[in-house]
């Protein structure tokens, strides 16, 4: 059980320090090694959220990892769309 709690709290603090990386490179837009660490540290928070569902760090990780995926997906597409204006 303790493994499980262990677990649950490395995916949340993965998730967060993801999010970090991740505004980070929105805010500035010129570090692109913060934006991959996020997305690693995303999909590691989500991975490990996986095997923790029981723990509440577990099930927080599991259920914002795709919301927030796609609020930066939809992020993106209005950015690309807006963008590519003539």
């Amino acid at each position: 059980m303790q493994s499980k709690r262990s677990l649950g709290m490395l995916s949340f603090i993965s998730l967060i320090v993801g999010l970090v990386f991740l505004s980070v490179f929105i805010f500035t837009g010129n570090f692109f090694i913060t934006m991959t660490l996020g997305y690693i540290l995303l999909t590691l928070s989500f991975v490990l959220s996986l095997f923790s569902r029981k723990d509440k760090f577990g099930r927080v990780s599991l259920y914002a990892f795709p919301i927030i995926a796609s609020i930066y997906l939809i992020f993106f597409l209005v950015m690309y769309l807006f963008w590519n204006i003539p």
